[in-house]
């Protein structure tokens, strides 16, 4: 045939092959591309030839094929490429549709190298493995399902038979004639026998109370018997069976015994916690989600006194009816136990319970309420502690924190809470309030003097007189010491408050016997008013300390109301305190020196320091109106040890000079008496001046002395020890006691100077002073007398033999360089009668 009829009848060749057939030349581009390549790609063989097959394809062209296609033209390599699971090698599609779309075709491909004369070509041949696949994914299940059910069928028995001899339970069968035939291993280890022990044996030998007419089904509690012959608690079930026309039952047994053991212990336990609820103090019940009682512990049963009715399974209407004292309590309850029910939480309240014999306890009561899993009602716990002696105890605790141990008056946390409940009503009435705060005039005294018992009487005492002076609607307060406090409430002007002031103050001032002494005291007493004096609590409590302040200043024994001007006298001693603290940095203050003078030799043989403050504005300030204000503010510790440094220094400077080895009389306050540091800063100030310690000499009143005596001893020894002399300023003001007074290591007595004004007019004043000169001899002691101004004031000390003088017939006080003139030019004074 010639080439041209070949090639006329190829073509019909290759369209009718059932596989598609590619031909590549070696640029791999389409020579052949038959009718099965061109339905399955959707590509008409005019539009694929001449066309290299990446462009035909692109990147649907897969690696492999395309390796393999550059390994057949380069390297005349064949391969069959098989598709993979889940990826084709070419994007082909058959002709039938699923669905609305053609489905892919499963595919392998067959790649040979063709040598076409000097050329190389590449043949493609594309078989449709879909249908194949889709028979061998079918054989391969049902192979699997095959498998699947043999292994089913092989574990099933497998399962069956560990199941059955895993089972905690002994399974076993036995016949009409009661003979054992199949067993599992639990019925081995239940009974303790080996498997030749009991085939074939009665079932009898296992549970010897097994009679014919327990076989019949059912489950029954028996007894087992081991193979060492001891008994257990057996739960044995029995089904019958029929079995190739014989009765085969077939029974399983439990062994019950740790059930037994556990059910006899929750018994014990319930009846250990029978009595533990019974002898709790507290009241306890349960009751069921319908308000049935389930438990009521002994101490509710008693407090019901039922006679005789039993609470359990009644509910509380029920039992109430039964009940005599706690009826209400018991109707009131049913409200409170459907309040926890409906809130869903614990309520807890308080209950009066008033009792058959009268009495009326405090019970302090929890309900919690339980409920099922789906929300419904399951019961109620209710548990009453009796809190009757709590509250009574709480009641006076209260009482204790608002009241004054000493007078049972309110303490001042109730006066201010009182007091701020006055205000409101007075904005709301429009009457007025009026506060007053009292002292009593040298209560420190009377405590020193005749005994903190005897202060503790006169205390009591005033707390009684003060409230027969008010109303029942005012309050009197102690707010500690000494200090008194008093609310009038709707009073209509300041002459009603100064009727009660009057009368307070007249009632304290009546003489009181107290442990066999007779005790006069007074009082002093301050005022404000509201509104016109402030808005607030302590602004009013401010004011009525300022006007109790001008009292106590103007004399004490008597009252004032406040004013504005109070303020601006509190505003001045605080400006003086300030400008203190400035001047003890600045060197402001200066010490002045009057002579002491020896009345046997008229010769100056000391001197007594006395503090001056020179300020840079107001001048002089005399001590009297800031050293009560040192007190007030504690710089009176750092003012007297600047005196007493100053003194020393000045003593050690006239003793270099040539003046004298003579004696400096410093005065210590309260305070410094009472400080901490005040042994160790005169033994500093002796030490760092050098001066000897006899030649300082410190003076304290006798109130100072007497206050806490025994601490008072222990410091004046202690300073005896070092050499200090140690005198008693203002002797005869005070309350000293002689019995107390010879205990004092003591070396100088100082007749205070109102004891000598008018010796001629008041002959009691000229024997008090010779009775101290007596005493002060008498105990070993020197004593000194202040305040002389006229030679007859010096004529009776001498001739009375007091031992020293100082006052302006001598000397007026001198700064240091005017005294040390005086020293030096000043002859002694005659002190012989002109």
């Amino acid at each position: 045939m010639s080439p041209e009829a070949v090639e006329t009848l190829l073509k019909p060749i290759l369209d009718s092959s059932e596989s598609g057939l590619i031909l590549l030349d070696s640029a791999r581009r389409l020579l052949i591309w038959n009718a099965w390549m061109a339905d399955a790609a959707g590509i008409e063989a005019e539009a694929a030839l001449g066309r290299t097959i990446d462009d035909l394809f692109g990147v649907a062209l897969t690696s492999r094929l395309s390796h393999a296609i550059d390994d057949a033209l380069e390297r005349r390599m064949s391969a069959v490429l098989s598709a993979t699971l889940n990826k084709n090698l070419l994007p082909l599609h058959s002709s039938h549709v699923e669905h609305g779309k053609r489905s892919p075709i499963k595919q392998y491909i067959v790649v040979k190298p063709i040598e076409c004369g000097s050329q190389r070509q590449c043949l493609l041949q594309v078989t449709d493995i879909t249908n194949a696949d889709r028979r061998e994914q079918v054989l391969r299940r049902q192979a699997r399902a095959m498998r699947t059910l043999a292994d089913e069928h092989r574990s099933r028995g497998l399962h069956i038979q560990a199941i059955l001899d895993n089972t905690a339970e002994g399974i076993l069968s036995f016949n009409a004639d009661g003979l054992v035939g199949t067993f599992n291993a639990a019925t081995l280890r239940i009974f303790g026998y080996g498997p030749c022990d009991i085939a074939g044996r009665p079932i009898s030998l296992l549970v010897p109370e097994l009679s014919a007419a327990r076989r019949a089904g059912g489950r029954h509690e028996t007894i087992g018997r081991r193979a060492d012959g001891t008994t257990f608690p057996l739960e044995l079930s029995i089904a019958e069976m029929g079995q190739e026309g014989e009765m085969v039952y077939v029974a399983v047994a439990h062994d019950i015994t740790s059930r037994k053991r556990a059910e006899a212990e929750s018994h014990q336990q319930q009846g250990w916690l029978t009595t533990l609820i019974n002898t709790l103090p507290d009241i306890v019940c349960l009751k069921d989600g319908k308000g049935r009682w389930l438990v009521a512990n002994q101490v509710y049963c008693e407090l019901l006194d039922l006679d005789g009715v039993n609470p359990i399974g009644l509910t509380t209407p029920e039992i109430a009816s039964h009940c005599t004292t706690l009826k209400s309590f018991l109707w009131n309850g049913r409200h409170t136990d459907e309040t926890a029910w409906s809130e869903g939480k614990a309520c807890c309240f308080e209950a009066e319970v008033a009792l058959a014999n009268g009495e009326t306890r405090v019970f302090d009561v929890l309900k919690t309420p339980l409920f099922n899993a789906d929300g419904s009602r399951s019961g109620l716990v209710e548990i009453g502690r009796d809190i009757t002696e709590r509250k009574t105890a709480a009641a006076r605790i209260q009482h204790i924190a608002q009241h004054d141990g000493l007078t049972e008056l309110p303490n001042r946390v109730l006066f201010q809470e009182r007091l701020r409940d006055a205000l409101e009503q007075s904005r709301r009435s429009g009457n007025l309030v009026a506060l007053m705060l009292l002292d009593l005039d040298k209560f420190k005294d009377i405590n020193d003097t005749l005994g903190h018992h005897v202060g503790d009487l006169l205390l009591r005492n005033v707390s009684k007189r003060l409230k027969t002076c008010v109303r029942q609607t005012d309050t009197v307060s102690r707010f500690g010491g000494d200090e008194f406090a008093v609310l009038l409430t709707n009073i209509s002007s300041a002459d009603d408050a100064s009727t009660v002031a009057e009368s307070i103050l007249s009632s304290i001032a009546e003489p009181q016997l107290l442990d066999d002494n007779e005790v006069v005291c007074t009082a002093s007493l301050g005022i404000t008013l509201f509104p016109e004096d402030g808005m607030d609590p302590e602004q009013l409590l401010k004011n009525a300390d300022l006007a109790l302040y001008r009292s106590k200043s103007d004399g004490r024994s008597r009252y004032h109301f406040y004013v504005a001007e109070m303020d601006e006298e509190v505003r001045r001693r605080k400006s003086i305190a300030r400008d203190l603290r400035m001047a003890l940095a600045d060197e402001q203050l200066n010490l002045f020196y009057q002579p002491l003078v020896d009345l046997a030799s008229g010769e100056i043989v000391g001197a007594e320091a006395l503090v001056r403050w020179s300020h840079p504005t107001r001048g002089m300030i005399p001590p009297a109106s800031f050293i009560p204000i040192a007190e007030r503010n504690e710089l009176i510790f750092r003012l007297g040890r600047w005196v007493l440094r100053r003194a020393c220094s000045q003593m050690r400077l006239w003793e270099k000079e040539g003046l004298g080895a003579r004696k400096v009389s410093v005065n210590l306050s309260p305070a410094q008496f009472r400080h901490t540091e005040l042994l160790d800063t005169i033994k500093e100030v002796i030490a760092d001046t050098g001066i000897e310690p006899h030649q300082l000499q410190l003076e304290i009143t006798e109130t100072i002395a007497m206050t806490n005596f025994e601490y008072s001893i222990q410091v004046l020894k202690e300073l005896r020890r070092l050499g200090v002399t140690i005198a008693i300023d203002d002797f005869g003001t005070g309350y000293s006691s002689l019995n107390y007074l010879k205990h004092f290591p003591v070396d100088k007595l100082k007749i205070d100077k109102s004891f000598i004004t008018d010796l001629s007019g008041h002959p009691e004043n000229a024997a008090i002073v010779r009775a101290i000169i007596s005493l002060g001899h008498g105990i070993g002691a020197r004593v000194n007398v202040e305040g002389v101004e006229t030679f007859e004031q010096l004529s009776f000390m001498r001739d009375h033999a007091c031992d020293e003088c100082q006052g302006y017939y001598f000397s007026a006080p001198l700064p240091a360089n005017d005294y040390s003139d005086l020293l030096r030019y000043s002859k002694p004074w005659s002190v012989a009668a002109s």
